[in-house]
C-alpha cells in the first residue's frame, strides 16, 4: 500500500511512534502504552519467554498456547475455594524467571524475588478496595532512598511495583532540588503563611474547592498544604531565601511538589477527599507550570479518579441536618459539603481538559457526578457565618435552591425549562461547556463506512452552547478602552472556555481529527504552531467560515490586548488564547478582511500580527507556558523569513 493510500485509510497517527490506525479508539488504546513505564509493558508469560504489552493479550496467549495450564489453574481455584486475594498471595503456580515451570511454591518464589526492587506481585482480578487495602498493609516508609509503594500504579494496573532509589529516579520527567534530608522536610511557618496567601490570591479562583473564610493551615493535612504551596510559589519568591532570588519561588515550588508526591505515595491515613484535592493541584503544577511529560500527570489523574470512585466521593452529599444552635457550626458544615462537591467538579473539568489538550481518552462520564451544581459565588465567598446566613435567608425566598449536574446537562441539551433554573456559580457551567465540546469531539472523526468526517448532531450541540452563554458569561463591569465585555484575568476562565468551545465547533482541532495524542503542553503548542505554518487552508478563509469564527477570535484578541496584568489568569487560558491567535494569523495570511482589525493589525500584515502577539504574550513570560508561547512565536517569525 502506498503512503498516500495508507494515510487515507489510516488517518489517525501516533505523535510519539508514528504508528497509524484506521479507528480513533484504536489509537487511544495504543496511546496508553506510551503512558506506562517500561516495566509495565513487560507482562511475561508464566510458562514461556513471551512478553506482552497488555493483560488481555497475555490472557489470550495463555488460552491459545497453554490451555492445559489455564484449565488446571481454574480447577485448582475451584477446589481450594479460596478468595481471589488469597489465591493471588499463595496459590499461584510458581514459575522461574526464565519461564520454566519447576513446581516451587509461590512462597518460595516470593522469598527469592522479594529483594529485587523491581519485582512484581501478580494479582489476579481483585477488587480495587482489596488492592488498596493490600497496599495499605504493605510496610512502607516516606524517607527518600527507601522503597515506596506507588499507590497510583496499584490503582492503574492492579499491581504493586517497588521502585528503587529516590522519588526523582522514579519520576525522571521532573527536575527536583530535593536532597537526601528532604524525606522529613516541611515548610517553615513563614513559607506556609506566605504560600497560603499567594494561593488564595492567584490560584483558588480557577480551582475553587478550598474555602478561604474557614481555611485553617494548622488543620490541613501536610500533603494538601504542600500541594497548595507547589502552585502558590509559582507566583512569589521564597520568604526564607536570603537573597530573594527571582527563581527561589520556583525552586521551593518544585520542592513542595516532590515532597507532596512522596507523602501521597507513602501515607496510609490521608482522607480520600484531601488526597483527591492534592492530586488535582499536583496535576496542574506538573502539566501547566513544570510543563512535564504527561506520563506522571496522567498517573496521578488516574489515581484520583479511582480513589474518588472507590471511596464514594462521586455520590451526592446533602448538607447534614444538625441540632446545633451554633451558626458557625452550620456554616462550617455547609463549607465542608460544598468543598466536597466542588472538588468533584474540578476533577471532571481536569479530566475534560486533558482530553481537550492531549486527546487522551476521558475517564469520567458526566453521569457519574451525582452532585448539585455549585452554589452561587456570593454564597461560597461569604466572609462570616452571619453573612452566609443572611444570603441563605434571602435566597430561600426566590425559588428552587439546587439542581443536579446531570439534570442540568439534560435541560441544556433539550433546552427545556431553563427559565426556572436555580442560580449557580458559573464555575459549574464550565463542566457543562466541556461536556458539550467533548461530546462534539467524540461524535466527530473519521468514518470508515463513509470515508468522511462525521458532523452528525453538531446543530444540537451548538444550540446548547449558545443557550449556555448567559449562564457561563455573566455581565462584567466595563473595561475601557478596548471593550466593555472583556473580563479581567481572574474572571476570564468561564468566558474563555465558552469561546473556545464555540471555536471548536466551527474549526475542529487538526490534532484531534488527525488522531494525534500529545505528550505535554510543550508538544501541543509546538504542533499547533507547525500546523498553522502549513499553507493556509482554503476552508478557513472562506467568507462563511471566517464570519462565523470572527466574534470568538475577536474576543480572545481583545482580551489579550486589554489584559495588562495576567497574574490571576488560569494557565490554560493562555493556551486557549494562543490557539485563537494562530487562527487569526492564518486569516491575516489568507487575506481575510478585518481579521485582526479589532487590535489594530492591518489586513495582510502577518509580521505585524506576530509582533503584536509577542507584546501581549510577553506579559505572561513569568509562567512557563508564556515562555513556551514566546518560543513558538520566534519560530513563526523565523519560518516566515525562510
Amino acid at each position: 500500500m502506498s503512503i498516500a493510500s495508507r494515510t487515507l485509510y489510516q488517518p489517525f497517527q501516533c505523535l510519539i511512534c508514528q504508528s497509524r490506525f484506521t479507528r480513533h479508539e484504536n489509537l487511544k488504546r495504543h496511546a496508553l502504552l506510551h503512558t506506562r513505564s517500561h516495566d509495565e509493558l513487560q507482562l511475561s508469560c508464566d510458562f514461556c519467554t513471551a512478553t506482552f504489552s497488555r493483560p488481555d493479550l497475555r490472557k489470550r496467549h495463555m488460552k491459545r498456547k497453554h490451555p492445559e495450564h489455564e484449565a488446571r489453574r481454574a480447577e485448582k481455584r475451584v477446589q481450594r475455594g479460596v478468595s481471589t486475594r488469597q489465591w493471588s498471595e499463595g496459590g499461584r503456580d510458581s514459575v522461574s524467571q526464565e519461564g520454566s515451570h519447576d513446581g516451587r511454591s509461590q512462597k518460595a518464589e516470593n522469598d527469592q524475588t522479594r529483594g529485587s526492587a523491581s519485582a512484581w506481585r501478580d494479582i489476579r482480578s481483585p477488587s480495587i478496595s482489596d488492592l488498596m487495602q493490600q497496599a495499605l498493609e504493605e510496610p512502607r516508609v516516606d524517607r527518600i532512598g527507601q522503597d515506596v509503594v506507588d499507590l497510583q500504579m496499584l490503582l492503574d494496573t492492579g499491581r504493586i511495583f517497588r521502585p528503587s532509589g529516590s522519588i526523582e529516579q522514579h519520576s525522571p520527567g521532573f527536575t527536583s532540588s530535593l536532597s537526601l534530608e528532604d524525606g522529613s522536610w516541611t515548610p517553615s511557618p513563614l513559607q506556609i503563611s506566605t504560600g497560603c496567601a499567594l494561593f488564595f490570591a492567584h490560584v483558588s479562583h480557577f480551582v475553587p474547592f478550598l474555602h478561604q473564610p474557614t481555611f485553617d493551615a494548622d488543620q490541613t493535612p501536610l500533603h494538601l498544604l504542600l500541594s497548595m504551596l507547589s502552585l502558590a510559589f509559582q507566583y512569589g519568591s521564597d520568604p526564607d531565601s536570603d537573597e530573594q532570588a527571582p527563581d527561589s519561588g520556583a525552586l521551593l515550588s518544585a520542592r513542595c511538589f516532590h515532597r507532596a508526591r512522596a507523602l501521597l505515595t507513602s501515607s496510609s491515613t490521608a482522607s480520600p477527599l484531601s488526597t483527591v484535592q492534592s492530586y488535582l493541584l499536583l496535576q496542574i503544577t506538573s502539566m501547566m507550570y513544570l510543563c512535564s511529560e504527561s506520563h506522571h500527570t496522567l498517573q496521578m489523574h488516574s489515581a484520583s479518579i479511582s480513589l474518588a470512585r472507590t471511596s464514594g466521593l462521586m455520590q451526592r452529599t446533602a448538607l447534614e441536618t444538625s441540632t446545633s444552635t451554633s451558626l458557625t457550626t452550620l456554616w462550617h458544615a455547609f463549607a465542608s459539603a460544598e468543598s466536597h462537591k466542588r472538588t468533584l467538579f474540578a476533577l471532571h473539568q481536569i479530566d475534560a481538559l486533558w482530553y481537550q489538550f492531549l486527546s487522551v481518552p476521558r475517564s469520567i462520564s458526566h453521569l457519574e457526578i451525582k452532585h448539585d451544581l455549585p452554589c452561587p459565588r456570593e454564597q461560597w465567598a461569604a466572609a462570616s457565618a452571619e453573612e452566609w446566613a443572611h444570603g441563605q435567608l434571602i435566597r430561600g425566598q426566590t425559588g428552587p435552591q439546587s439542581l443536579q449536574y446531570v439534570d442540568a446537562v439534560r435541560r441544556f441539551l433539550s433546552q427545556e425549562s431553563l427559565v426556572s433554573l436555580p442560580e449557580f456559580d458559573p464555575y459549574g457551567a464550565i463542566n457543562i461547556a466541556q461536556f458539550l465540546i467533548s461530546s462534539a469531539r467524540e461524535i466527530s472523526g473519521w468514518s470508515t463506512m463513509t470515508g468522511m468526517l462525521s458532523i452528525d448532531r453538531f446543530g444540537a450541540l451548538r444550540s446548547s452552547l449558545e443557550t449556555l452563554h448567559p449562564f457561563i458569561c455573566p455581565a462584567h463591569p466595563p473595561l475601557p478602552p478596548v471593550s466593555p465585555s472583556t473580563p479581567p484575568a481572574q474572571d476570564a476562565l468561564c468566558p474563555a472556555t465558552w469561546q473556545t468551545a464555540m471555536l471548536e465547533l466551527q474549526i475542529w482541532s487538526p490534532a484531534h481529527t488527525s488522531g494525534i495524542i500529545q505528550t505535554s503542553i510543550s508538544s501541543l503548542l509546538a504542533h499547533s504552531t507547525q500546523i498553522h505554518l502549513s499553507p493556509s487552508p482554503q476552508i478557513l478563509c472562506e467568507e462563511i467560515t471566517a464570519q462565523a469564527i470572527k466574534p470568538h477570535i475577536d474576543w480572545f484578541l481583545t482580551y489579550l490586548e486589554s489584559t495588562v496584568d495576567a497574574e490571576g489568569e488560569a494557565p490554560w487560558v493562555a493556551v486557549y488564547a494562543y490557539k485563537a491567535f494562530l487562527i487569526a494569523w492564518q486569516l491575516v495570511r489568507g487575506g481575510v478582511e478585518g481579521a485582526m482589525r479589532v487590535v489594530g493589525v492591518h489586513d495582510g500584515d502577518v509580521r505585524g500580527a506576530v509582533e503584536w502577539a509577542r507584546v501581549v504574550f510577553a506579559r505572561r513570560e513569568r509562567r512557563e507556558v508564556g515562555r513556551m508561547v514566546l518560543g513558538c512565536l520566534d519560530r513563526l517569525a523565523t519560518d516566515m523569513n525562510t
